[in-house]
């Protein structure tokens, strides 16, 4: 598990997991896991916990961080973001006054591409 730590200046407000919880300007979630955010009016940034799957694609032994022993995804707007963490991970995710997200990972991450849907 990791912890989240979220700055909110989403001008239409956060809910997370479908809840009506009013999120402040600064909050922070401890063992977070497998969650969804809602920025409203923009969509659901949701947040898979991967545990100790890695996505081989982009696993590299010149990125130490991609060789940690547990993970995570992160989607949003048809966009994703891979991290790797040891013991306690740490995300930092900063919602800006337009609905843009930063991120942030204490121990390694990346912008990676992953297919939402193919055919065979």
């Amino acid at each position: 598990m990791y912890n989240v730590s979220l700055t909110n200046h989403a001008p239409l407000g956060i809910f997370v997991d479908g809840g009506n919880m009013i999120i402040p300007e600064k909050y922070s979630f401890s063992d977070w896991g497998t969650h969804r955010m809602n920025v409203v009016g923009m969509g659901d940034i949701f947040f898979i916990d991967m545990g100790d799957k890695k996505l081989d694609q982009y696993t590299n032994p010149q990125l130490p961080w991609t060789q940690l022993p547990l993970g995570g995804l992160i989607r949003y707007r048809g966009l994703e973001a891979y991290f790797r963490y040891q013991g306690k991970g740490q995300v930092d995710i900063a919602v800006d006054f337009l609905g843009n997200v930063q991120l942030h990972f204490a121990q390694g991450g990346m912008i990676v591409r992953l297919e939402d849907l193919t055919v065979k």
